[in-house]
């Protein structure tokens, strides 16, 4: 199924149970956060989309979390479930000759299919809803119901966007989302990371010398119009396209009133204006999907030349923070949707699961059909030559009768299978520019791992079980707050007393065949998706590891093969942890917006809804 616009899609998940309607009156500032950060980690039953219908200083309502669970992601994309999407997309680009005619038939439906959906040439029309209400003397943002979403965010932020730029020179369309730090009602600052699209272009603009690039900032419309802003396209790859893929039928636009552009005609809101690529202004800091903040950076400034909407608008928006929240589930739909191209250059890829712990680029699990030593390293390289895959900062690979999406079957993988001085392959390259663990800006270390069954005789003596733990002097070294798990020793660590390398070290003295995790003293190191989310956040592969005994090497066939074990230091970092750059403050709700999120939880009829639905 596929929805003329995001009303509709609301109209439908009110029908199926998944949205909640809130009447009580509401802050833009941090208190729909709470609310929503609360709701987006309950059970999948439990997970709904929110419509706030009043949010005070505005008189627009506003919802969240519309694709905060695997149903609603679904829905969004026209499918009954996610794995349809990779199936579709598989189905088409399937590149092997069809046997038989109606297979040629059906193959060829398909074809022609597609090609209706993206359409020929873009559909414009000359009325459109977007454009209900055009206001174009002093367009002022602040109608809309902002959210400022943390309590150190640099300000007001819009998140869930569709940023649309052409690039100077070609025309070339691109579609990003992006978060937009109001400054106030007619300036925003452009969020757009030096890997995107958008940051293309500002280059492209300088390259020529146009000092006002046009920019488009879209919110609202389909919904799977909406996700595909966040979709990995190759570049030059117009996003829409894929909507139009993902809906059946082209996406209708209309020319915006101020600007050289195009714009989906049924969006809610439409913000046009200009940016100069050489005007940069601090933005941030700004409350991310890494569960950090994001420290201020200078990046373009866009001019608010008009505004038009609907005239019963209603204002789509996202938060992001320590997971799980909604984009978990809008990168699961890419995963879903894009794992036939990786498969289209690597045949032997079974599934791939990309970890709500990693948001998104810190872990890929991957299993593979094996055939040779090397094989698994040989996948990690073709997926760090892939697109934005080059960003993945850790890659586990399995064989391809392991679940990747069972992290506990990929763990007893991990644990049987990988001799620590022979299966790690560490890199230096590409991460994503929010790694604050990295050394540098956009570039450190990166791991690879080798979970296979070995392929050679010599290789295939199971473990032994490890020694007991001596507690009484494991809690000398370092404390009470430790456990075991997965034959790996977590340690919450007072680094004032003891550095974490030191400790490793000392523990093997006394553990020889644990690996050790440790963590800053203040962690729970019960909660295993919060460890495992700090450990792989907080890690340069290339610095903040030890392997026990040192590499070996892999040609001495006569050497008797030590399995190792590994440290790892994903404690906080400084300049004494031979950490050049500064350390980004943990995302937490202020005390007092917690205290009256509690008083208030009645009033907003969350409860009460959840048992109707």
């Amino acid at each position: 199924m596929s929805y003329r616009d995001l009303q509709e899609f609301i109209g439908k998940l009110e029908e199926t149970g998944e949205l909640l309607r809130i009447q009580t009156p509401v802050s833009s500032e941090l208190e729909i956060t709470e609310i929503t950060d609360r709701i987006s980690k309950l059970p999948y039953d439990q997970n709904k989309a929110m419509l706030f219908e009043k949010v005070e200083g505005s008189a627009f309502p506003l919802v969240i979390n519309l694709f905060g669970n695997p149903r609603r992601m679904a829905l969004a994309m026209g499918v009954e479930d996610l794995d349809e999407l990779n199936k579709r997309l598989g189905k088409l680009i399937d590149l092997k000759l069809p046997k038989g005619m109606p297979a040629m038939m059906s193959r060829a439906t398909d074809v022609l299919g597609a090609l209706r959906s993206v359409g020929l040439g873009p559909s414009i029309t000359k009325t459109a809803a977007c454009q209900e209400i055009v206001i174009t003397d002093n367009p002022d943002v602040n109608i809309m119901p902002i959210l400022k979403c943390w309590p150190d965010d640099g300000g007001k932020y819009i998140t869930l966007t569709s940023v649309i730029t052409r690039e100077p020179g070609t025309g070339i369309r691109n579609v990003g989302m992006y978060r937009i730090q109001v400054y106030d009602g007619h300036t925003l600052g452009l969020h757009w990371q030096r890997h995107k699209g958008g940051k293309e272009h500002q280059e492209s603009g300088k390259h020529v010398g146009q000092t006002k690039i046009p920019v488009a900032v879209v919110l609202g419309g389909d919904p799977a119009g909406i996700w595909c802003g966040s979709a990995p396209l190759p570049p030059n790859i117009d996003e829409y396209l894929l909507a139009g893929w993902l809906r059946g039928r082209p996406v209708q636009f209309v020319k915006c009133v101020t600007q050289d552009l195009e714009v989906p005609a049924n969006a809610e809101f439409v913000i046009e204006g200009w940016f100069d690529p050489n005007e940069h202004r601090m933005e941030g800091p700004f409350g991310d999907h890494t569960g950090f903040y994001t420290p201020q950076d200078l990046f373009p400034v866009m001019h608010v030349t008009a505004i038009t909407h609907r005239k019963d608008a209603i204002y789509p928006t996202t938060i992001v923070g320590k997971p799980p929240m909604e984009d978990v589930w809008m990168g699961k739909a890419t995963e879903r949707l894009f794992m036939p191209l990786m498969k289209l250059f690597m045949g032997e890829i079974r599934d791939v699961n990309m970890p709500a712990e990693g948001v998104f680029h810190n872990l890929v699990l991957v299993s593979i059909k094996k055939r040779f030593p090397g094989h698994a390293q040989k996948v990690m390289y073709g997926l760090w030559g892939l697109g934005l895959m080059m960003l993945a900062k850790a890659i586990i690979v399995v064989d391809e009768d392991v679940d990747v999406q069972n992290l506990e079957a990929v763990a007893k993988e991990v644990l049987n299978n990988v001799y620590w001085q022979r299966d790690v392959t560490i890199v230096d390259g590409a991460v994503d520019q929010l790694d604050h663990s990295a050394i540098m800006d956009s570039y450190g270390g990166k791991i690879g791992i080798d979970a296979t069954r070995a392929t050679r005789e010599q290789f295939v003596t199971p473990f032994p079980l490890p020694a007991p733990i001596p507690a009484e002097q494991v809690t000398a070294l370092v404390g009470d707050k430790w456990l075991e798990k997965y034959q790996t020793i977590i340690v919450a660590l007072d680094k004032s007393k003891l550095k974490p390398h030191e400790a490793m070290r000392k523990l093997w003295e006394i553990c020889l065949d644990y690996n050790i995790v440790v963590l800053d003293h203040n962690v729970d190191i019960h909660n295993l998706s919060d460890v495992a989310w700090r450990a792989l956040g907080n890690t340069d592969w290339r610095r903040d590891i030890e392997i026990l005994g040192g590499p070996i090497n892999p040609y001495d066939t006569d050497a008797k093969q030590s399995r190792g074990q590994i440290g790892i230091d994903a404690t906080s970092k400084s300049a004494a942890d031979g950490h050049p750059r500064g350390w980004p403050e943990e995302i937490f709700m202020s005390p007092e917006i917690v205290a009256r999120v509690n008083e208030r939880w009645a009033e907003y009829g969350v409860e009460k809804q959840r048992v109707e639905a």
